[in-house]
């Protein structure tokens, strides 16, 4: 039985994180006993009620199953670095708090990873509004290790859906974890970086996730964003061929789903009715 880590790195989040934990806890894969769930809540040493909150959303599952962690941290790129170093599933993944799962994101994942069809897996891009409606989705096409080298996701095409995706834990040896600790803003970007080094980002044509805006987001300041995109690509120049090859996706990002897989068949997986399984 696959066992999956999840990291909810949080500070000062009484609002948001008894969602974010609800939508990992409920879902169907778990409730069904198909999978083991290893759930690290790192907490910033919150002035607020988030950590008796999430003591509270917790209740009956704290055995082994959910840590709830309230340190001093730097960041949140350090707290997720705290909760990876703890995790001990096989797939992992990160899940801000006010973001959450659909009910059967983990069975999607299951599906993939188990028929060793992906080691790094992302879905749906999709975004909530601030009353938790699903208000934007759409299918990427391809996820490409030239485009992380030069930072061509967030610059030439849209950023990758953090949401949406999960890895295998043997990825994590990529991580230089003090390293991670040092961003403020693009440490999302530097894990993708890491990992396109080894694996390919696979798509399913599913929602797993989603990204929920409201003010004040850290994610909110692009410049500082790139500045660390930068630093992490190590200024790695967009070269002609890039452009190039950023364009065309761009284009295809736009056409219907079986375009893109037609154009992907080995990068992305729609599911077949008929035979009941990812293709």
């Amino acid at each position: 039985m696959k066992k999956i880590s999840i990291i909810t790195p949080c500070r000062n989040a009484e609002k948001t994180i008894g969602e974010t934990i609800e939508s990992v806890l409920t879902q169907s894969a778990l409730l069904a006993g198909r999978a083991e769930l290893d759930y690290v809540i790192c907490d910033g040493l919150s002035t607020d009620e988030t950590v008796k909150i999430a003591e509270s959303s917790t209740t009956g599952f704290r055995h082994g199953l959910v840590r709830i962690v309230s340190q001093r941290d730097s960041g949140m790129y350090d707290a997720l670095g705290h909760g990876l170093r703890m995790a001990s599933g096989n797939i992992c993944a990160y899940l801000n708090a006010g973001d959450y799962y659909s009910k059967q994101a983990f069975d999607i994942v299951l599906d993939l990873f188990e028929s060793n069809k992906a080691k790094w897996l992302t879905g749906f891009s999709t975004i909530y509004n601030e009353r938790s409606h699903l208000v934007e989705c759409y299918l990427p096409f391809k996820y490409r290790a030239r485009l992380f080298a030069c930072g061509g996701y967030g610059r030439m095409l849209s950023f990758v859906q953090q949401e949406s995706t999960f890895w295998s834990a043997e990825l994590n040896s990529s991580i230089n974890f003090e390293q991670l600790s040092t961003y403020r803003y693009a440490g999302d970007f530097y894990l993708w970086h890491q990992f396109s080094q080894s694996a390919e980002l696979k798509i399913v044509a599913a929602y797993i996730g989603g990204f929920k805006r409201h003010h004040g987001q850290l994610s909110e300041d692009i410049d500082v964003y790139y500045h660390e995109m930068d630093a992490i690509t190590g200024n790695h120049k967009v070269g002609v061929t890039d452009r190039i090859v950023a364009w065309f996706d761009a284009l295809m990002w736009e056409l219907p789903p079986f375009v893109k897989k037609y154009f992907n068949p080995n990068g992305l997986y729609r599911y077949d009715h008929e035979r009941q399984e990812w293709v």
